[in-house]
Protein backbone atom coordinates (compact mmCIF):
# COMPACT_ATOMS: atom_id res chain seq x y z
CA UNK A 1 0.00 0.00 0.00
CA UNK A 2 1.40 3.17 -0.77
CA UNK A 3 1.15 7.05 0.48
CA UNK A 4 -1.40 9.64 -0.51
CA UNK A 5 1.43 12.53 -0.25
CA UNK A 6 5.01 12.90 1.51
CA UNK A 7 5.99 15.78 2.75
CA UNK A 8 9.65 16.85 3.34
CA UNK A 9 10.71 19.55 5.96
CA UNK A 10 13.88 22.25 6.32
CA UNK A 11 16.14 20.84 8.87
CA UNK A 12 16.44 24.55 10.32
CA UNK A 13 14.00 27.13 11.44
CA UNK A 14 14.77 29.79 9.07
CA UNK A 15 12.54 29.55 5.82
CA UNK A 16 10.20 26.80 5.49
CA UNK A 17 10.20 25.05 2.42
CA UNK A 18 7.35 22.29 1.62
CA UNK A 19 7.60 19.58 -1.47
CA UNK A 20 4.98 17.54 -2.29
CA UNK A 21 6.75 14.71 -3.50
CA UNK A 22 4.26 11.96 -4.75
CA UNK A 23 0.57 11.67 -5.36
CA UNK A 24 -0.71 8.01 -5.33
CA UNK A 25 -3.72 6.68 -4.21
CA UNK A 26 -3.39 2.94 -3.80
CA UNK A 27 -4.89 0.82 -0.85
CA UNK A 28 -5.43 3.28 2.38
CA UNK A 29 -8.60 2.95 4.46
CA UNK A 30 -10.12 6.19 5.04
CA UNK A 31 -13.46 7.92 4.91
CA UNK A 32 -13.87 10.48 2.49
CA UNK A 33 -17.07 11.91 3.89
CA UNK A 34 -18.10 12.24 7.26
CA UNK A 35 -20.39 9.61 7.85
CA UNK A 36 -21.42 7.34 11.11
CA UNK A 37 -19.02 4.43 12.00
CA UNK A 38 -21.30 3.03 14.83
CA UNK A 39 -24.91 2.11 14.55
CA UNK A 40 -27.87 4.20 16.13
CA UNK A 41 -30.12 2.43 17.87
CA UNK A 42 -31.67 0.26 15.95
CA UNK A 43 -35.77 0.21 16.59
CA UNK A 44 -38.00 -0.43 14.03
CA UNK A 45 -41.63 -0.77 12.92
CA UNK A 46 -44.14 -3.62 12.54
CA UNK A 47 -47.14 -3.75 10.86
CA UNK A 48 -50.32 -4.76 12.67
CA UNK A 49 -51.88 -8.18 12.10
CA UNK A 50 -55.28 -8.42 9.97
CA UNK A 51 -58.29 -10.71 11.41
CA UNK A 52 -56.95 -13.39 8.75
CA UNK A 53 -53.74 -13.89 9.24
CA UNK A 54 -51.84 -16.46 10.81
CA UNK A 55 -50.10 -16.38 13.78
CA UNK A 56 -48.73 -18.38 16.58
CA UNK A 57 -48.99 -17.27 20.25
CA UNK A 58 -47.97 -18.75 23.30
CA UNK A 59 -48.64 -18.01 27.07
CA UNK A 60 -46.00 -16.55 29.18
CA UNK A 61 -45.55 -16.46 33.19
CA UNK A 62 -43.81 -13.95 35.45
CA UNK A 63 -43.62 -16.00 38.72
CA UNK A 64 -39.64 -16.39 38.97
CA UNK A 65 -36.75 -15.32 40.60
CA UNK A 66 -33.62 -17.32 41.65
CA UNK A 67 -35.19 -18.80 45.11
CA UNK A 68 -38.99 -18.11 44.46
CA UNK A 69 -42.59 -18.27 42.61
CA UNK A 70 -42.65 -21.89 41.01
CA UNK A 71 -39.89 -24.55 42.04
CA UNK A 72 -41.58 -27.72 41.70
CA UNK A 73 -41.59 -28.39 38.00
CA UNK A 74 -40.93 -31.95 36.67
CA UNK A 75 -38.68 -30.47 33.87
CA UNK A 76 -35.70 -28.19 34.48
CA UNK A 77 -34.18 -25.54 32.52
CA UNK A 78 -30.95 -26.58 30.41
CA UNK A 79 -29.53 -23.01 32.23
CA UNK A 80 -30.75 -24.25 36.14
CA UNK A 81 -33.87 -23.59 37.39
CA UNK A 82 -31.84 -20.89 40.10
CA UNK A 83 -30.54 -19.20 36.93
CA UNK A 84 -34.50 -17.78 36.39
CA UNK A 85 -33.99 -15.00 38.05
CA UNK A 86 -36.19 -12.72 36.29
CA UNK A 87 -34.19 -10.08 35.34
CA UNK A 88 -33.75 -8.35 32.36
CA UNK A 89 -30.76 -10.35 31.26
CA UNK A 90 -32.32 -13.71 31.80
CA UNK A 91 -35.85 -12.75 29.99
CA UNK A 92 -33.29 -11.87 26.62
CA UNK A 93 -32.31 -15.29 26.55
CA UNK A 94 -36.07 -16.45 26.71
CA UNK A 95 -37.16 -14.26 24.50
CA UNK A 96 -34.14 -15.89 21.85
CA UNK A 97 -35.28 -18.83 22.66
CA UNK A 98 -39.18 -17.87 21.84
CA UNK A 99 -38.00 -16.11 18.52
CA UNK A 100 -35.69 -19.40 17.60
CA UNK A 101 -39.51 -21.02 17.83
CA UNK A 102 -40.77 -18.96 15.59
CA UNK A 103 -43.38 -17.12 18.05
CA UNK A 104 -45.25 -14.09 16.62
CA UNK A 105 -47.02 -13.04 20.08
CA UNK A 106 -46.21 -13.36 23.52
CA UNK A 107 -49.90 -13.48 25.69
CA UNK A 108 -48.10 -11.74 29.04
CA UNK A 109 -49.51 -13.40 31.89
CA UNK A 110 -51.54 -10.44 34.31
CA UNK A 111 -52.39 -10.12 37.95
CA UNK A 112 -52.63 -7.96 41.20
CA UNK A 113 -49.15 -9.04 42.64
CA UNK A 114 -47.02 -6.23 43.64
CA UNK A 115 -43.96 -8.97 43.89
CA UNK A 116 -43.70 -9.51 40.16
CA UNK A 117 -44.77 -6.49 38.85
CA UNK A 118 -41.11 -5.84 38.08
CA UNK A 119 -40.32 -9.32 36.45
CA UNK A 120 -42.90 -8.34 34.26
CA UNK A 121 -41.35 -4.77 33.57
CA UNK A 122 -38.25 -7.04 33.24
CA UNK A 123 -39.01 -8.81 30.35
CA UNK A 124 -40.54 -5.38 28.73
CA UNK A 125 -37.11 -4.14 29.33
CA UNK A 126 -35.69 -6.85 27.85
CA UNK A 127 -37.74 -6.55 24.74
CA UNK A 128 -36.94 -3.10 24.28
CA UNK A 129 -33.22 -4.08 24.80
CA UNK A 130 -33.08 -6.09 21.94
CA UNK A 131 -35.58 -3.93 19.66
CA UNK A 132 -32.72 -1.43 20.47
CA UNK A 133 -30.24 -4.06 18.75
CA UNK A 134 -32.30 -4.57 15.60
CA UNK A 135 -34.99 -7.76 16.79
CA UNK A 136 -38.00 -7.89 15.77
CA UNK A 137 -39.21 -9.26 18.94
CA UNK A 138 -42.49 -10.98 19.46
CA UNK A 139 -45.36 -8.77 20.08
CA UNK A 140 -47.23 -8.23 23.33
CA UNK A 141 -50.54 -8.76 24.70
CA UNK A 142 -52.11 -8.69 28.23
CA UNK A 143 -53.54 -12.31 29.78
CA UNK A 144 -55.76 -11.34 32.59
CA UNK A 145 -56.00 -13.97 35.59
CA UNK A 146 -59.09 -12.63 37.68
CA UNK A 147 -58.76 -15.61 39.72
CA UNK A 148 -55.35 -14.75 41.40
CA UNK A 149 -56.04 -11.23 41.22
CA UNK A 150 -59.18 -10.76 43.00
CA UNK A 151 -58.26 -14.25 45.36
CA UNK A 152 -60.19 -14.30 48.06
CA UNK A 153 -61.51 -10.87 47.62
CA UNK A 154 -65.26 -9.70 47.20
CA UNK A 155 -66.76 -10.43 43.83
CA UNK A 156 -66.01 -7.51 41.52
CA UNK A 157 -69.14 -6.31 40.42
CA UNK A 158 -68.98 -5.19 37.05
CA UNK A 159 -72.51 -3.15 36.95
CA UNK A 160 -70.67 -0.69 39.03
CA UNK A 161 -68.74 1.84 38.11
CA UNK A 162 -65.70 0.90 40.89
CA UNK A 163 -66.08 -2.90 39.43
CA UNK A 164 -65.54 -1.82 35.85
CA UNK A 165 -62.60 0.89 37.32
CA UNK A 166 -60.98 -2.12 38.85
CA UNK A 167 -61.46 -4.44 35.55
CA UNK A 168 -60.36 -2.30 32.94
CA UNK A 169 -57.03 -0.91 35.26
CA UNK A 170 -55.63 -4.43 35.34
CA UNK A 171 -54.93 -3.91 31.85
CA UNK A 172 -54.30 -0.31 31.87
CA UNK A 173 -51.63 -1.04 34.72
CA UNK A 174 -50.26 -3.88 32.35
CA UNK A 175 -49.84 -1.03 29.66
CA UNK A 176 -48.34 1.43 31.64
CA UNK A 177 -45.54 -1.22 32.75
CA UNK A 178 -44.85 -1.54 29.45
CA UNK A 179 -44.72 2.01 28.31
CA UNK A 180 -42.28 2.40 31.30
CA UNK A 181 -39.41 1.06 29.25
CA UNK A 182 -41.04 1.04 25.65
CA UNK A 183 -40.61 4.76 24.98
CA UNK A 184 -39.34 4.74 21.23
CA UNK A 185 -41.41 5.60 18.44
CA UNK A 186 -42.07 2.23 17.32
CA UNK A 187 -43.54 1.13 20.75
CA UNK A 188 -46.95 0.83 19.69
CA UNK A 189 -45.92 -1.73 17.18
CA UNK A 190 -45.09 -3.99 19.26
CA UNK A 191 -48.27 -4.67 20.84
CA UNK A 192 -50.12 -6.90 19.77
CA UNK A 193 -52.60 -5.51 17.36
CA UNK A 194 -55.52 -6.76 15.12
CA UNK A 195 -56.28 -4.15 12.37
CA UNK A 196 -54.26 -1.85 14.55
CA UNK A 197 -56.80 -2.52 17.64
CA UNK A 198 -54.71 -3.89 20.66
CA UNK A 199 -55.35 -7.55 21.55
CA UNK A 200 -56.69 -8.20 25.70
CA UNK A 201 -57.20 -11.64 26.71
CA UNK A 202 -58.65 -12.82 29.68
CA UNK A 203 -58.72 -16.09 31.79
CA UNK A 204 -62.17 -17.36 33.53
CA UNK A 205 -63.81 -14.37 34.45
CA UNK A 206 -67.27 -15.78 35.81
CA UNK A 207 -65.44 -16.94 39.43
CA UNK A 208 -65.25 -13.61 40.34
CA UNK A 209 -66.41 -10.82 38.76
CA UNK A 210 -70.56 -11.11 39.13
CA UNK A 211 -73.12 -9.24 36.64
CA UNK A 212 -70.55 -9.77 33.42
CA UNK A 213 -73.02 -8.62 31.08
CA UNK A 214 -73.25 -5.30 32.36
CA UNK A 215 -69.47 -5.06 31.42
CA UNK A 216 -69.52 -3.21 27.69
CA UNK A 217 -67.46 -3.02 24.29
CA UNK A 218 -67.87 0.70 25.16
CA UNK A 219 -67.01 0.42 28.94
CA UNK A 220 -63.26 -0.95 28.52
CA UNK A 221 -62.77 0.93 25.44
CA UNK A 222 -63.66 4.35 27.10
CA UNK A 223 -61.28 3.95 29.60
CA UNK A 224 -58.23 2.82 27.73
CA UNK A 225 -58.69 5.81 25.47
CA UNK A 226 -58.81 8.07 28.64
CA UNK A 227 -55.39 6.81 29.82
CA UNK A 228 -53.99 6.25 26.48
CA UNK A 229 -55.47 7.55 23.27
CA UNK A 230 -53.65 10.74 23.10
CA UNK A 231 -50.15 9.06 23.44
CA UNK A 232 -50.52 5.98 21.91
CA UNK A 233 -53.71 6.58 18.78
CA UNK A 234 -53.90 2.79 18.23
CA UNK A 235 -56.02 2.80 21.13
CA UNK A 236 -58.51 4.84 19.80
CA UNK A 237 -59.38 2.26 17.01
CA UNK A 238 -60.84 -0.42 19.82
CA UNK A 239 -59.48 -3.49 20.99
CA UNK A 240 -59.86 -7.12 20.35
CA UNK A 241 -60.81 -9.11 23.47
CA UNK A 242 -59.83 -13.22 23.87
CA UNK A 243 -61.34 -14.90 26.18
CA UNK A 244 -61.92 -18.75 27.71
CA UNK A 245 -63.82 -20.94 25.34
CA UNK A 246 -64.91 -24.07 27.72
CA UNK A 247 -66.42 -22.51 30.86
CA UNK A 248 -69.44 -20.18 29.93
CA UNK A 249 -70.21 -17.61 30.60
CA UNK A 250 -67.56 -15.17 29.83
CA UNK A 251 -67.25 -11.58 28.11
CA UNK A 252 -69.97 -11.05 25.85
CA UNK A 253 -68.08 -8.97 23.64
CA UNK A 254 -65.48 -11.77 23.37
CA UNK A 255 -63.80 -11.39 19.51
CA UNK A 256 -62.05 -14.96 19.39
CA UNK A 257 -62.17 -17.59 21.91
CA UNK A 258 -59.53 -20.21 23.12
CA UNK A 259 -59.45 -22.84 25.29
CA UNK A 260 -56.91 -21.84 27.07
CA UNK A 261 -55.65 -23.82 30.35
CA UNK A 262 -58.94 -25.36 30.05
CA UNK A 263 -58.60 -28.37 29.17
CA UNK A 264 -55.75 -31.86 28.95
CA UNK A 265 -54.99 -32.11 25.73
CA UNK A 266 -52.61 -32.18 22.91
CA UNK A 267 -54.47 -30.40 21.10
CA UNK A 268 -58.29 -28.98 20.94
CA UNK A 269 -59.61 -26.70 18.40
CA UNK A 270 -62.02 -24.19 19.31
CA UNK A 271 -64.10 -21.66 16.54
CA UNK A 272 -65.99 -18.89 17.57
CA UNK A 273 -66.72 -15.72 15.27
CA UNK A 274 -65.86 -17.87 12.06
CA UNK A 275 -62.07 -17.79 13.90
CA UNK A 276 -60.38 -21.13 14.35
CA UNK A 277 -57.94 -21.20 17.42
CA UNK A 278 -56.20 -24.24 17.79
CA UNK A 279 -55.10 -25.12 21.38
CA UNK A 280 -51.85 -26.98 21.44
CA UNK A 281 -49.21 -28.48 24.50
CA UNK A 282 -45.92 -30.60 24.96
CA UNK A 283 -47.39 -32.25 27.90
CA UNK A 284 -48.90 -31.70 31.16
CA UNK A 285 -48.13 -32.46 34.00
CA UNK A 286 -49.00 -30.84 37.92
CA UNK A 287 -48.58 -33.72 40.09
CA UNK A 288 -46.09 -32.52 42.11
CA UNK A 289 -48.43 -29.75 43.18
CA UNK A 290 -51.65 -31.57 43.03
CA UNK A 291 -53.17 -34.72 44.14
CA UNK A 292 -54.18 -36.63 42.33
CA UNK A 293 -53.28 -34.17 39.40
CA UNK A 294 -52.74 -34.85 36.13
CA UNK A 295 -50.58 -36.12 33.69
CA UNK A 296 -50.13 -35.88 29.98
CA UNK A 297 -46.86 -37.27 28.85
CA UNK A 298 -44.20 -35.92 26.47
CA UNK A 299 -43.67 -39.27 25.71
CA UNK A 300 -40.28 -37.72 24.15
CA UNK A 301 -42.11 -34.94 21.66
CA UNK A 302 -43.88 -37.27 20.04
CA UNK A 303 -47.15 -36.20 21.01
CA UNK A 304 -45.88 -32.21 20.51
CA UNK A 305 -45.25 -33.18 16.85
CA UNK A 306 -48.51 -35.10 16.36
CA UNK A 307 -50.58 -32.28 17.64
CA UNK A 308 -48.82 -29.93 15.05
CA UNK A 309 -49.90 -32.39 12.46
CA UNK A 310 -53.24 -31.89 13.33
CA UNK A 311 -53.32 -27.93 12.25
CA UNK A 312 -55.12 -27.81 8.92
CA UNK A 313 -53.69 -24.42 7.65
CA UNK A 314 -56.22 -23.64 5.28
CA UNK A 315 -58.57 -23.81 7.92
CA UNK A 316 -56.86 -22.30 11.03
CA UNK A 317 -55.86 -19.01 11.58
CA UNK A 318 -54.33 -19.29 15.16
CA UNK A 319 -51.91 -21.64 16.95
CA UNK A 320 -51.58 -21.16 20.74
CA UNK A 321 -49.67 -23.14 22.63
CA UNK A 322 -49.95 -23.76 26.28
CA UNK A 323 -47.23 -22.78 27.66
CA UNK A 324 -43.89 -21.07 27.74
CA UNK A 325 -42.73 -21.63 31.35
CA UNK A 326 -46.00 -22.74 33.32
CA UNK A 327 -43.19 -24.15 35.40
CA UNK A 328 -45.22 -26.64 38.43
CA UNK A 329 -47.82 -27.62 35.68
CA UNK A 330 -44.91 -29.15 33.48
CA UNK A 331 -46.17 -27.47 30.23
CA UNK A 332 -43.24 -25.37 29.55
CA UNK A 333 -41.68 -25.51 26.12
CA UNK A 334 -38.17 -24.10 27.09
CA UNK A 335 -34.97 -25.72 26.56
CA UNK A 336 -34.87 -28.44 29.21
CA UNK A 337 -32.63 -30.45 30.01
CA UNK A 338 -32.26 -34.41 29.32
CA UNK A 339 -32.28 -35.37 33.10
CA UNK A 340 -35.14 -37.61 34.31
CA UNK A 341 -37.73 -35.50 35.63
CA UNK A 342 -38.32 -33.96 38.71
CA UNK A 343 -40.69 -35.92 41.16
CA UNK A 344 -41.60 -33.93 44.19
CA UNK A 345 -41.82 -36.44 47.63
CA UNK A 346 -45.78 -35.51 47.84
CA UNK A 347 -46.13 -37.11 44.38
CA UNK A 348 -46.86 -40.53 44.50
CA UNK A 349 -48.45 -41.62 41.23
CA UNK A 350 -45.82 -43.81 40.05
CA UNK A 351 -45.54 -41.69 36.80
CA UNK A 352 -42.42 -40.89 34.33
CA UNK A 353 -41.71 -39.36 31.73
CA UNK A 354 -39.01 -38.70 28.39
CA UNK A 355 -38.28 -34.73 27.34
CA UNK A 356 -36.72 -35.89 24.41
CA UNK A 357 -36.41 -39.17 22.81
CA UNK A 358 -33.36 -37.87 20.81
CA UNK A 359 -31.50 -36.05 23.68
CA UNK A 360 -32.20 -32.50 22.69
CA UNK A 361 -32.72 -29.75 24.93
CA UNK A 362 -34.48 -27.81 22.09
CA UNK A 363 -37.02 -30.68 21.56
CA UNK A 364 -39.86 -28.60 21.51
CA UNK A 365 -38.83 -25.09 20.60
CA UNK A 366 -37.43 -26.88 16.84
CA UNK A 367 -40.92 -28.70 16.73
CA UNK A 368 -42.87 -25.30 16.74
CA UNK A 369 -40.35 -23.69 14.43
CA UNK A 370 -40.75 -26.63 12.26
CA UNK A 371 -44.89 -26.37 12.60
CA UNK A 372 -45.11 -22.38 12.55
CA UNK A 373 -43.45 -22.45 9.52
CA UNK A 374 -45.56 -24.30 8.16
CA UNK A 375 -48.31 -22.47 9.55
CA UNK A 376 -47.24 -18.93 9.21
CA UNK A 377 -47.74 -16.06 6.68
CA UNK A 378 -43.92 -15.21 7.14
CA UNK A 379 -41.77 -16.31 3.85
CA UNK A 380 -39.08 -19.12 4.61
CA UNK A 381 -36.10 -16.46 3.51
CA UNK A 382 -36.88 -13.11 3.81
CA UNK A 383 -34.36 -10.02 5.00
CA UNK A 384 -34.18 -6.66 5.60
CA UNK A 385 -31.50 -4.21 5.65
CA UNK A 386 -30.88 -2.44 9.10
CA UNK A 387 -28.34 -0.09 8.77
CA UNK A 388 -24.95 0.47 7.08
CA UNK A 389 -21.83 2.51 6.39
CA UNK A 390 -20.42 1.39 2.56
CA UNK A 391 -19.64 4.67 1.50
CA UNK A 392 -20.94 6.70 -1.27
CA UNK A 393 -17.17 8.00 -2.65
CA UNK A 394 -13.40 6.29 -2.48
CA UNK A 395 -9.83 7.07 -3.89
CA UNK A 396 -8.76 4.13 -6.49
CA UNK A 397 -7.54 1.28 -4.71
CA UNK A 398 -8.94 2.10 -1.38
CA UNK A 399 -10.09 -0.46 0.99
CA UNK A 400 -12.56 0.28 4.35
CA UNK A 401 -13.95 -1.16 6.62
CA UNK A 402 -17.39 -1.32 6.49
CA UNK A 403 -20.78 -2.76 8.16
CA UNK A 404 -23.79 -3.75 7.23
CA UNK A 405 -26.55 -5.28 9.47
CA UNK A 406 -29.18 -7.47 8.07
CA UNK A 407 -32.25 -8.77 10.22
CA UNK A 408 -33.65 -12.43 9.05
CA UNK A 409 -36.94 -11.75 8.72
CA UNK A 410 -38.03 -15.49 7.20
CA UNK A 411 -38.90 -18.76 8.57
CA UNK A 412 -35.56 -20.27 8.00
CA UNK A 413 -33.02 -19.93 9.96
CA UNK A 414 -29.00 -19.17 8.46
CA UNK A 415 -25.72 -20.63 9.23
CA UNK A 416 -22.44 -21.31 7.46
CA UNK A 417 -23.06 -24.71 7.12
CA UNK A 418 -26.17 -24.15 5.17
CA UNK A 419 -24.27 -21.82 2.46
CA UNK A 420 -26.03 -18.18 3.78
CA UNK A 421 -23.97 -15.15 2.89
CA UNK A 422 -24.25 -11.49 2.36
CA UNK A 423 -23.31 -11.14 -1.39
CA UNK A 424 -22.83 -8.47 -3.62
CA UNK A 425 -24.44 -9.22 -6.53
CA UNK A 426 -22.53 -10.79 -9.41
CA UNK A 427 -23.80 -8.79 -12.07
CA UNK A 428 -22.47 -5.75 -10.26
CA UNK A 429 -19.37 -4.32 -13.23
CA UNK A 430 -16.82 -4.74 -10.23
CA UNK A 431 -16.40 -6.32 -7.20
CA UNK A 432 -16.05 -4.81 -3.94
CA UNK A 433 -15.18 -7.43 -1.84
CA UNK A 434 -13.50 -10.85 -2.48
CA UNK A 435 -15.58 -13.19 -4.53
CA UNK A 436 -18.43 -10.74 -4.32
CA UNK A 437 -19.04 -12.43 -0.76
CA UNK A 438 -19.33 -12.28 2.78
CA UNK A 439 -19.32 -15.07 5.12
CA UNK A 440 -21.33 -16.65 8.27
CA UNK A 441 -19.28 -18.09 10.83
CA UNK A 442 -20.91 -20.83 12.91
CA UNK A 443 -18.95 -19.76 16.09
CA UNK A 444 -20.02 -16.35 16.12
CA UNK A 445 -23.37 -15.16 16.57
CA UNK A 446 -24.67 -17.55 19.67
CA UNK A 447 -25.07 -19.86 16.79
CA UNK A 448 -23.25 -22.69 18.87
CA UNK A 449 -26.25 -22.02 21.48
CA UNK A 450 -29.85 -21.08 19.05
CA UNK A 451 -28.42 -22.69 15.99
CA UNK A 452 -28.48 -20.61 13.58
CA UNK A 453 -29.34 -16.86 12.83
CA UNK A 454 -33.04 -17.54 13.67
CA UNK A 455 -36.19 -15.33 12.46
CA UNK A 456 -36.36 -11.74 13.78
CA UNK A 457 -32.52 -11.86 14.86
CA UNK A 458 -30.06 -9.00 13.11
CA UNK A 459 -26.53 -10.35 12.03
CA UNK A 460 -23.54 -7.54 11.89
CA UNK A 461 -21.38 -8.24 9.23
CA UNK A 462 -18.33 -6.29 9.38
CA UNK A 463 -15.62 -6.28 6.06
CA UNK A 464 -13.52 -5.05 3.80
CA UNK A 465 -13.56 -3.49 0.61
CA UNK A 466 -11.45 -2.25 -1.92
CA UNK A 467 -12.42 0.03 -4.51
CA UNK A 468 -11.74 -0.52 -8.42
CA UNK A 469 -8.11 1.16 -9.19
CA UNK A 470 -9.84 2.55 -12.08
CA UNK A 471 -11.84 5.84 -11.38
CA UNK A 472 -15.87 5.97 -12.19
CA UNK A 473 -19.21 5.67 -10.72
CA UNK A 474 -19.94 2.16 -9.33
CA UNK A 475 -23.05 0.96 -8.59
CA UNK A 476 -23.37 -1.93 -5.79
CA UNK A 477 -26.03 -4.39 -4.72
CA UNK A 478 -25.80 -6.23 -2.03
CA UNK A 479 -28.15 -8.87 -0.73
CA UNK A 480 -28.47 -12.13 1.27
CA UNK A 481 -28.51 -15.45 -0.56
CA UNK A 482 -28.44 -19.35 0.49
CA UNK A 483 -25.30 -20.37 -2.76
CA UNK A 484 -26.75 -21.74 -5.17
CA UNK A 485 -29.83 -21.99 -4.18
CA UNK A 486 -32.00 -18.48 -4.34
CA UNK A 487 -31.02 -14.37 -3.66
CA UNK A 488 -33.79 -13.30 -1.25
CA UNK A 489 -34.58 -10.09 0.59
CA UNK A 490 -34.51 -6.63 0.92
CA UNK A 491 -31.49 -5.06 -1.77
CA UNK A 492 -28.87 -2.79 -0.91
CA UNK A 493 -28.10 -0.45 -3.66
CA UNK A 494 -25.54 1.72 -2.60
CA UNK A 495 -23.38 3.86 -5.65
CA UNK A 496 -19.62 4.77 -4.88
CA UNK A 497 -17.79 7.17 -7.06
CA UNK A 498 -14.43 6.08 -7.28
CA UNK A 499 -12.36 9.21 -7.63
CA UNK A 500 -9.12 10.65 -7.08
CA UNK A 501 -10.27 13.98 -5.32
CA UNK A 502 -11.27 11.11 -2.55
CA UNK A 503 -8.11 10.31 -1.46
CA UNK A 504 -6.66 12.22 2.17
CA UNK A 505 -5.09 15.51 2.15
CA UNK A 506 -1.89 15.54 4.41
CA UNK A 507 -1.02 19.43 5.06
CA UNK A 508 2.32 21.02 6.59
CA UNK A 509 2.53 24.59 8.23
CA UNK A 510 5.14 26.18 10.14
CA UNK A 511 4.30 27.45 13.61
CA UNK A 512 7.67 28.82 15.25
CA UNK A 513 10.61 26.44 15.74
CA UNK A 514 7.76 23.24 14.76
CA UNK A 515 5.76 22.08 12.10
CA UNK A 516 2.11 21.31 12.29
CA UNK A 517 1.10 18.38 10.31
CA UNK A 518 -2.80 17.79 9.87
CA UNK A 519 -5.48 15.39 8.19
CA UNK A 520 -8.63 15.12 8.57
CA UNK A 521 -10.64 12.55 11.23
CA UNK A 522 -13.00 11.65 8.61
CA UNK A 523 -9.77 9.34 6.94
CA UNK A 524 -9.81 6.72 9.18
CA UNK A 525 -7.08 4.27 9.50
CA UNK A 526 -4.00 5.95 8.54
CA UNK A 527 -0.58 6.62 10.68
CA UNK A 528 1.88 9.14 9.76
CA UNK A 529 4.86 8.17 9.40
CA UNK A 530 8.57 9.65 8.25
CA UNK A 531 12.22 8.95 7.00
CA UNK A 532 15.19 11.16 6.39
CA UNK A 533 15.81 9.05 2.67
CA UNK A 534 14.04 8.15 -0.18
CA UNK A 535 16.73 6.10 -1.40
CA UNK A 536 15.49 2.37 -2.07
CA UNK A 537 14.69 0.62 -0.08
CA UNK A 538 13.71 3.46 2.38
CA UNK A 539 12.95 3.11 5.88
CA UNK A 540 9.52 4.51 7.56
CA UNK A 541 8.48 4.87 11.04
CA UNK A 542 5.43 5.61 12.45
CA UNK A 543 5.74 9.46 13.78
CA UNK A 544 5.85 10.07 17.59
CA UNK A 545 4.09 11.68 19.46
CA UNK A 546 0.68 10.63 18.33
CA UNK A 547 -1.80 12.92 16.86
CA UNK A 548 -4.20 14.92 19.28
CA UNK A 549 -7.76 16.06 17.62
CA UNK A 550 -7.78 19.16 16.74
CA UNK A 551 -11.01 21.61 15.18
CA UNK A 552 -11.91 18.42 14.26
CA UNK A 553 -8.28 17.19 12.45
CA UNK A 554 -5.48 14.96 13.25
CA UNK A 555 -2.99 17.15 14.15
CA UNK A 556 0.82 16.48 15.16
CA UNK A 557 3.24 19.06 16.45
CA UNK A 558 6.88 18.25 15.64
CA UNK A 559 9.94 20.57 16.09
CA UNK A 560 12.27 21.42 13.16
CA UNK A 561 15.73 19.65 14.19
CA UNK A 562 17.88 17.11 12.74
CA UNK A 563 17.84 16.50 8.64
CA UNK A 564 15.40 16.63 6.09
CA UNK A 565 12.34 14.78 6.96
CA UNK A 566 9.76 12.99 4.76
CA UNK A 567 6.18 12.53 5.85
CA UNK A 568 3.44 9.99 4.64
CA UNK A 569 -0.18 9.07 5.68
CA UNK A 570 -0.65 5.32 4.94
CA UNK A 571 -2.75 2.57 5.60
Amino acid sequence: MLEKIQLVKSPIAKPFRLRALLALFVGAQQLAEAQSQLPPPLFTSAPSFSVTNRYVAVSVFVWFSSTGGQLSGPWRPLEGRSNWTGLPAWWQGQIKQMMMANIDVLYVHLYNDPNTDQIRVNLFNALNQLRAQGYDTPKVAPFLDPMITWYQQPLVDLATTAGKDAFVGQYIRFYNEYYSVNADAHADDYLARQANKPILDTWHVQFNCTNLASLTRADVSNRLVAAFGAAHPCFTNGFVQVTTALNPPTLSFADEQVPQFEITAYDYPVTFNSIRSAQLKGGYWDQNIRNPGSFLPRAGGVNFSNAWNQVNRTTTQRVYLESWNEYDEGSGLYAGTNLPPYIAPANTSGNTDVWSATGDPFEYIKTAARGAASFNDTPGQSAKILWHNIPGSLAPGETRLVTVIVRNSGNASWTAAANYKLGQADADTSSFVTARRVLLKDAQDEIPVYGGIFRGRPKTFTFTIQAPRTSGVYTTHWQMLQENATWFGEVLVVTINVNLSFAPQLTIIPSAANIVLTWSTNNIGYNLQSTTNLVSPAVWTTNSPAPVVVNGQNTVTTPITGPSKFYRLIQ
